[in-house]
C-alpha cells in the first residue's frame, strides 16, 4: 500500500512539475519574430479585442493565461488606446509588463491657423484618422451628430479650432469624434472665457468668427489683426464692399499668392468684391487672436489697407491715400523683382 502511494505521489510530483515547467515556459519563454511589432489599440477597443489582436499577432500562446496575468496586473482597466511598439521576440510576463507600465504613443494631429474645413479633412485622412468625406459631410451637416453649446446655422467652418491634438488610433466612421474634439477646443478657449463680451457684442457669434476667419487669412501680424477688424467693420457700417481677397480666394477653393482680377469675376456669395456685407459663413480657422481681434476691434479711422511687403499693411482713410499707398507697393513689387 505504501509503494502504490509512493508512486502515486511521485507521479503527482512528476505533473505538477510539467505543469509548473509549462506555466513558466508560457510566462518567460518569448515568442514573435526578431524586430518591432506595432500594436494598435483603437478608442473604444475592449480587453478582449487587445488580446484577440495579440493572439493573432502570435506574441500569445495561451488566451487563458495571457488573461490571468493581465487581470492581476490590472490591465483591462488600465489599458489606454495608442500605439504599444512591442519589441519581439517577447515573453508573455514582459508583454504584460509593457501594457501595464508603458504609455502609448497618440497620432499628432496639427490645425494650423487659417485652414480650411477641407484642408483638415485631407490632414486627418493623410494621418489615417478618419475619411476626409465622412469629415466634411459632418461639418456640413452636424445636425445630431455634434453638440454646440449656442446656436449655430450652416456648416461648422471656422469652428475647427487651431491647436495641436494627440489622438489614439480610431475605428471607422468615428469622423464625428475628431469634429466634436476640435469644436470643444473652440468652446473651451473662446466660447467658454469670452461669452459675457460675445452675448454683448452687436455681431452674432457667427458673424464674429467670419470677421475672425477674414481677418486670420489676411493678416500675419497680430498687432495688426484688431486694427483690420476694425477695418472690416467700419466698411460694414458704412455700407461698402468689403472687397478682401481671403474671401475671393475661399470662394474659388484654393490658395494663391496674388488675386487675379479674372478671379473677382467668381460668383459666389463669398465673393466680397460683388456682395456687400459679410459672407455667409467663415472660410477658415482663425487663431484665438484673430477670434479676439473680432470680439474686441481697434477704434479706427482707417478704411482701406494694403500690404507694403514685409508682412505688415499700410492703413488708409480716405480712397486717394489708399491709391497712393498701393501704387508704392507695386513699386517695392516691381523694385524686389529687379534685384
Amino acid at each position: 500500500m505504501k509503494k502504490w502511494l509512493f508512486v502515486a505521489m511521485t507521479i503527482a510530483f512528476i505533473i505538477s512539475l510539467m505543469l509548473a515547467l509549462w506555466i513558466v515556459w508560457l510566462w518567460f519563454s518569448p515568442s514573435g519574430n526578431l524586430g518591432e511589432i506595432r500594436l494598435k489599440v483603437y478608442r473604444g477597443d475592449s480587453f478582449q479585442q487587445v488580446a484577440k489582436e495579440l493572439e493573432g499577432l502570435g506574441l500569445v500562446r495561451s488566451r487563458f493565461w495571457f488573461e490571468r496575468l493581465a487581470n492581476w496586473r490590472k490591465i483591462p482597466s488600465r489599458l489606454k488606446a495608442g500605439i504599444y511598439r512591442i519589441p519581439t521576440p517577447i515573453s508573455l510576463w514582459n508583454l504584460t509588463n509593457l501594457l501595464a507600465e508603458k504609455s502609448p504613443e497618440l497620432i499628432r494631429l496639427t490645425v494650423w491657423e487659417g485652414m480650411m474645413a477641407k484642408e483638415i479633412a485631407k490632414r486627418v485622412e493623410d494621418l489615417g484618422l478618419a475619411n476626409a468625406e465622412r469629415f466634411m459631410e459632418i461639418v456640413k451637416n452636424h445636425q445630431g451628430k455634434i453638440q454646440l453649446p449656442f446656436k449655430w446655422e450652416g456648416a461648422l467652418e471656422g469652428l475647427l479650432f487651431p491647436a495641436t491634438y494627440y489622438v489614439p488610433p480610431l475605428r471607422a466612421g468615428e469622423e464625428a469624434y475628431l469634429v466634436q474634439l476640435m469644436v470643444n477646443a473652440f468652446i473651451d478657449r473662446f466660447w467658454k472665457p469670452y461669452r459675457k463680451e460675445i452675448e454683448a457684442s452687436p455681431f452674432s457669434l457667427r458673424e464674429l468668427v467670419t470677421i475672425a476667419s477674414m481677418v486670420q487669412w489676411e493678416v500675419k501680424m497680430d498687432e495688426e489683426r484688431p486694427i483690420v477688424a476694425g477695418v472690416i467693420i467700419n466698411r460694414l457700417k458704412r455700407g461698402m464692399k468689403l472687397e478682401i481677397d481671403a474671401t475671393v480666394l475661399y470662394a474659388l477653393g484654393q490658395r494663391k499668392r496674388r488675386v487675379l482680377y479674372r478671379d473677382l469675376k467668381v460668383d459666389s456669395p463669398y465673393n466680397t468684391y460683388r456682395y456687400k456685407g459679410l459672407p455667409p459663413g467663415p472660410i477658415c480657422s482663425p487663431s484665438l487672436e484673430s477670434l479676439i481681434a473680432a470680439l474686441r476691434p481697434a477704434n479706427v479711422p482707417y478704411f482701406y489697407y494694403v500690404a507694403r511687403g514685409d508682412g505688415y499693411h499700410t492703413f488708409s482713410t480716405t480712397y486717394q491715400e489708399h491709391l497712393k499707398a498701393v501704387e508704392a507697393y507695386r513699386r517695392w513689387r516691381a523694385q524686389q523683382k529687379q534685384n
